[in-house]
């Protein structure tokens, strides 16, 4: 799964293969309106209540695809919610034909009850409303209704101020689904910078998004690397846009079309500054008109922040900002940057500035461009640190210059545009070499080209050399090395690398057992990091390893609440990749407490959603096919862009779980034995001992003989880890209140899944020994714990709470029957004859009272 390094893509005659089967760009599903969805159910197929549903909202966001699908709903299609209520046939009527069909409802009486779906009610007459406000009394019949805004004939509000329909107020989409939206409409197949673009231009408007969509496609904007589309830099507006934006600002004077111009150019910009550009009697009759809106600073603003002015309708500044000439945008921003003083921006607000100056054709002075390129890196925004830290080069070819855009580049994973900078820089400016190689040697690390990193690393000195070699530790699996290096990082108070070593330290403590440790570090170096030291991690990536150590800790509620707000935040500021790495954090710590398929999608990397870091797409696969194995079904292979030998790196542990998962499934316990246990070995040589308790919990989930350090009292930190051990100890010796022990940890942790597995096996150990009563309760407790944890199905779950006492053999049998292997399939993976599995399968059948296969399959799931 290795993430595309942004090389310039070939455009493909006609459009990338497959573009025809896009249109009409409509995504199967409803996006990003659940809540408003049910709520719209939920009063149209109950009789009491509300007598319908009335969806308000600005043009475009999405008022008649939310009505249409609540409509698909009533009228069976879809419908899989199960929700109450006596069917109801729906009728759609356009405005114009609404009066006549409601007066013959009123006159006929009739009692069978229907739904009329009204589209476009701002339209709808006086007469036609009130007719409908006088059925709407009666509760026989449901209405839904869809209107713009506050249009629409007085009668149409009194519906919802009578309560007599549920007002529904739709606002434009959150970032998260506009995104989710982009990326449906190109079958995910459209790589992320693009999708976050245009979910960006489109404002939340779901309309205005699929005109930027069709508008991209019809001007050849989208081009192919291989699956993947990517977006061009032209900026798509269709005609159907610009026809509506000239209607819209047919009756506007010239002058006002220029001041809204100058602001759609710049937005959103600030209101001091416009004040003094723009008389004030201007302003506020474009406010009075609808035409712009103010938005006010959070309630804990940025440095610098003060009220900002955006156009009120997004495809309007849209269609404005292309149809501006080159003079007029010089013009206009050449005015912006005249206007705007240095000394109040906040951090986002110079870097717009700087990119104003570039936009207009000028280059800005050496410091305030300095400072742009910085601000660009410490808030992610990589596309335009990248656009000033290279004008910055190529106009002032300084050494700082240098090294923001080479960092600028490794931000955005485009390793190989990184390598080819640094031979340009070797060979016109070689004195400037040496501030590269900080970027150089970690991309090449990333890369997988470690000889060639440590080549590049020998130009390194002091405590940047020992920050490379923390990380180049890590990045070989040797941890208590790492841990040595990053230690001399942070024990010198001027070092530049703060933040990417006390991330190497605190992650490499916890695998190696301590996680007690790394808690204790993070709050001894919490806040001595800075996000401008130099440092080519993400700072705030320091609160990603501060939610690993609490998981290792087994304080998962605490981790999992850190990293729901890293991610939000990574999402709500368009952090392209910053995203994506946040969310595997957050994945692990779902995967850690048993809600597997929500951990999955967070491992589920598309051309649309990556973390532009290959190490980290290698960890998504690994975790994406440990957490498919935990699902019913055969599990999907998501190893296969993998070699089958990795070498010993920072997830070789991770990867032999979900070798040893693969094997399992396949029925081959001798592999995934092997798989573990050469593991085990490794992790125990190296110290790893936070590794080694992971990989003996594995082997025991799978139900795989024990490796010998099973016994050992390996010296790990904190209950949490040691609970895993014993776990393992437990189901090896048979050890019933060890188990028990266990169990009661894992499930006050938070680990859900682990626990039930526990609980299962401890239920098979008092059944043998003739507890039933205790069995029973064992297998109640698993039960409970897996209500959190959706449809899982692991081998200790196998036939829970089933008296039968099967052996490994014929376990193993019963699993690859249940996947719907034959016997010759199945004798084939176990090397036995066909014979031999048809009489293994007919003792599972008589043991557990299965039928078939079919039957066994039902039996297995917990």
């Amino acid at each position: 799964m290795a993430s595309p390094e942004h090389p310039a893509p070939h455009a493909a005659p006609g459009g990338p293969a497959g573009i025809d089967e896009l249109l009409p760009l409509n995504p199967p599903v409803l996006l990003g309106r659940d809540r408003e969805l049910r709520t719209a159910l939920q009063a149209l197929r109950v009789s009491e209540g509300p007598a319908g549903v009335l969806i308000v909202g600005a043009p475009g966001v999405g008022k008649t695809r939310l009505g249409e699908e609540a409509v698909a709903r009533m009228s069976g299609a879809g419908d899989e919610d199960g929700s109450p209520g006596a069917a109801r046939s729906v009728q759609r009527l356009a405005p114009a034909a609404v009066a006549t069909t409601v007066q013959r409802l009123l006159r006929s009486g009739s009692a069978r009850p229907r739904t009329l779906w009204i589209d476009d009610a701002h339209l709808l007459p006086g007469p036609a409303a009130e007719c409908l406000r006088e059925l709407a009394r009666r509760r026989v019949h449901k209405v839904l209704l869809a209107m713009d805004g506050t249009e629409g004939h007085p009668r149409l509000q009194t519906l919802w101020k009578e309560q007599l329909v549920a007002r529904l107020e739709l606002g434009p989409l959150d970032a998260l689904s506009t995104r989710h939206l982009a990326s449906a409409l190109f079958a995910d197949r459209l790589a992320w910078p693009g999708v976050v673009r245009l979910a960006a231009m489109a404002h939340g408007n779901p309309t205005l998004l699929r005109e930027l969509a069709r508008a991209a496609l019809a001007q050849n904007l989208i081009t192919s690397q291989g699956s993947t589309w990517w977006l061009g830099d032209a900026v798509p507006v269709s005609s159907a846009l610009r026809d509506l934006v000239a209607r819209q600002l047919a009756d506007v004077t010239r002058h006002d079309r220029r001041v809204l111009e100058l602001i759609a150019l710049a937005e959103p910009v600030r209101l001091d500054v416009l004040e003094r550009m723009v008389a004030e009697d201007t302003l506020l009759a474009l406010e009075d008109a609808g035409a712009v809106r103010v938005s006010r600073p959070r309630a804990e603003p940025a440095p610098g922040a003060a009220p900002s002015v955006a156009l009120a309708h997004p495809y309007v500044a849209q269609v404005l900002r292309q149809d501006a000439g080159p003079l007029r945008r010089r013009h206009c921003l050449r005015t912006w940057t005249r206007n705007v003083p240095e000394s109040v921006l906040s951090p986002a607000e110079r870097v717009r500035t700087a990119q104003w100056h570039l936009d207009a054709g000028d280059l800005p002075e050496q410091g305030p461009l300095r400072e742009a390129v910085r601000c660009a890196l410490r808030a992610h925004d990589v596309s335009a640190a990248i656009r000033l830290s290279a004008a910055a080069w190529y106009g002032h070819s300084a050494p700082w210059a240098a090294e923001l855009h080479a960092r600028a580049l490794f931000a955005d994973g485009a390793f190989d545009d990184l390598d080819a900078f640094a031979e340009k820089v070797a060979a016109d400016h070689p004195e400037h070499l040496c501030a590269l190689a900080p970027a150089q040697a970690r991309a090449h690390l990333f890369a997988g080209r470690q000889d060639r990193a440590d080549e590049i690393a020998q130009r390194l000195t002091g405590t940047q050399r020992s920050a490379y070699l923390a990380l180049a530790a890590a990045f070989r699996g040797r941890f208590t090395v790492a841990l040595e290096h990053a230690r001399t990082v942070l024990g010198d108070p001027a070092s530049p690398c703060h933040a990417e070593s006390a991330l190497i330290a605190t992650g490499a403590l916890a695998r190696l057992g301590r996680p007690h440790d790394a808690l204790s570090l993070y709050e001894e170096l919490r806040g001595r990091t800075s996000d401008d030291d130099g440092c080519l991690f993400e700072a705030d990536a320091v609160e990603e390893a501060h939610a690993l150590a609490r998981l290792h800790a087994g304080r998962l509620d605490e981790a999992e609440s850190i990293l729901v707000r890293e991610y939000r935040t990574a999402l709500d500021n368009d952090l392209v990749g910053v995203d994506a790495r946040r969310g595997l954090g957050l994945g692990l710590v779902l995967l850690e407490r048993g809600r597997i398929r929500e951990a999955l999608s967070y491992f589920s990397f598309t051309p649309a959603y990556q973390a532009a870091w290959g190490p980290w797409n290698i960890r998504a696969a690994i975790h994406a096919t440990i957490a498919a194995h935990c699902l019913p079904g055969d599990g999907r292979d998501r190893l296969s862009g993998l070699p089958d030998t990795v070498a010993p790196g920072p997830y070789a542990a991770e990867l032999a779980v979900a070798r040893a998962w693969q094997a399992h499934r396949q029925g081959e316990q001798d592999r995934a034995r092997l798989a573990l246990h050469t593991a085990i070995d490794a992790a125990l040589e190296s110290g790893t001992y936070g590794d080694a308790v992971v990989l003996l919990h594995e082997s025991a989930r799978l139900g795989l003989p024990a490796h010998t350090a099973v016994d050992e009292e390996l010296p790990v930190q904190g209950a949490y880890l040691t609970s895993r051990l014993h776990l393992a100890r437990a189901v090896h010796t048979g050890d019933v209140k060890l188990l028990a022990r266990a169990c009661r940890t894992l499930a006050d942790a938070g680990a859900h899944l682990y626990a039930a597995e526990g609980y299962a096996e401890l239920a098979r150990l008092q059944r043998r020994s003739g507890r039933g009563r205790a069995a029973t309760a064992s297998t109640v407790q698993a039960r409970t714990l897996l209500r959190d944890c959706g449809d899982v199905s692991t081998p200790a779950l196998h036939f829970l709470g089933d008296p039968a006492q099967l052996s490994e053999r014929e376990r193993t049998v019963a699993r690859l029957a249940a996947q719907g292997l034959t016997d010759k399939e199945i004798a084939q993976r176990l090397v036995v004859s066909p014979r031999t599995v048809s009489n293994t399968l007919y003792r599972v059948y008589q043991k557990v009272g299965a039928t078939d296969r079919r039957h066994l399959r039902e039996l297995l799931s917990p």
